[in-house]
């Protein structure tokens, strides 16, 4: 009882000294803790953005685009031991689009995917917290699809036809990006050929300038295209030029010039045997009095079977259109060849010596004309004495018109 009661007496014993005593050690200890665990800031970067309600702007027939690896950059203020471990998965970044400003600003809320580290942190945000969003009318187009060849079938040989299927193609997207789109091509390797070859091909979107256009900026409804090629053999022909009509009176045609002068068109060797030149024969001259320049579809001339090879597509044509010059000749007897005579009489002029002969043409065609040209001549085949009057025969010359007849008297005797 005793021992009881002096365990007692040493539990009691100086309790205001062992209270403070206590106290003192909570104080310590909570001063070593907040100490070691400290309020701190850190900035954490590199946060995804995570867009949502997108369809609040494509249902109303707008594309919007956010710049590529678009992120977001925060301060996170909290104790050491918490924000020491955090990193930028441990963050979510949301933009709701369905809240866009009327200048397509989104704002974007970072929150902490764990709820307790969400109480124990404060989030600010390094720079800004929107985001600006690039909105678009959305259109449609339907373009062509062309097949492209980028190598060389075998020599002797050519593409006669290429048939896409389908042919047409359908491209959804921003109108900027949409007006971009200048051609759609399927390339098909054609190395060699000297037969009808087969491909499937994927589609690609050129722009303007040739480069190629990036698909995953649109939508588009075809993602591969057969072709077919049909190669043939091929002959290079001749081209020929006719013109019809006449010029006006006192015009003539100086020359007909024209480009190409062959082409080299693709068939069935049964149908190219049939065929040598091309001839474009209605070139219409009629009442010109310059000269005129035109164009002729080739393939208007081509018969069935035949294509052009090669990238030909126009005979380009030059007729030139001249004012005809006057030139007038002196022809003497001596140059007049007397045809048809009878050794038993004798034939002499009756007249002057001379004689002028009036002629037009293209100032080219008459500066080189000379009497012997013409070839002067009159024909006395059986015609006895007397004294006749004979018209002069003269040589027909292309481009060259006898303006007045000539005649001449003659005289003949017998020996």
């Amino acid at each position: 009882m005793k021992s009881m009661k002096n365990m007692k007496n040493r539990i009691f014993d100086h309790l205001g000294l062992k209270l403070l005593s206590l106290v003192i050690a909570i104080v310590v200890w909570v001063i070593v803790a907040n100490v070691d665990d400290y309020k701190t800031i850190r900035k954490i970067t590199g946060i995804e953005i995570e867009f949502i309600n997108g369809e609040s702007i494509t249902d109303n027939n707008y594309v919007y685009e956010v710049p590529e690896g678009t992120t977001i950059d925060i301060i996170v203020k909290g104790r050491r031991k918490v924000v020491e471990n955090l990193s930028s998965q441990d963050f979510r970044a949301v933009a709701d689009l369905s809240k866009m400003s009327i200048t397509n600003a989104v704002s974007v809320v970072v929150n902490a995917n764990n709820t307790l580290v969400g109480r124990d942190i404060s989030i600010s945000y390094a720079n800004t917290d929107a985001i600006n969003i690039a909105v678009e009318k959305k259109i449609e187009s339907q373009l062509a699809i062309n097949v492209r060849t980028n190598s060389d079938v075998a020599d002797g040989y050519a593409i006669r036809s290429k048939l896409p299927t389908p042919n047409l193609i359908t491209v959804k997207g921003a109108e900027s990006v949409i007006d971009m789109i200048n051609e759609v091509v399927v390339d098909v390797d054609v190395s060699g050929a000297n037969t009808n070859l087969t491909a499937t091909a994927v589609p690609v979107f050129l722009s303007k300038s040739g480069e190629a256009i990036d698909p995953g900026k649109f939508e588009y409804d075809i993602k591969s295209v057969d072709v077919i090629v049909e190669v043939a053999k091929t002959k290079e022909m001749s081209v020929k030029i006719k013109t019809k009509g006449d010029v006006k009176e006192g015009y003539g045609i100086s020359g007909v010039d024209y480009q190409p002068t062959s082409i080299l068109v693709v068939g069935d060797a049964a149908d190219l045997a049939k065929v040598d030149e091309i001839l474009i024969d209605d070139i219409d001259v009629s009442n010109l009095t310059t000269n005129m320049e035109t164009s002729v579809a080739i393939d208007d001339y081509l018969p069935s079977g035949i294509s052009i090879a090669d990238n030909t597509e126009e005979i380009m044509v030059k007729v030139g259109v001249e004012k005809l010059e006057e030139k007038n000749l002196v022809i003497s007897n001596d140059a007049i060849n007397i045809v048809g005579k009878n050794s038993n009489f004798t034939y002499s002029f009756s007249d002057n010596s001379s004689s002028t002969l009036k002629v037009k043409g293209l100032k080219d065609d008459i500066t080189s004309l000379s009497v012997t040209n013409l070839i002067p001549s009159i024909d006395v085949t059986g015609y006895g004495p007397g004294h006749y009057t004979f018209s002069v025969n003269l040589k027909d010359i292309s481009g060259i018109q006898i303006i007045d007849e000539l005649k001449v008297n003659i005289d003949i005797k017998e020996n």
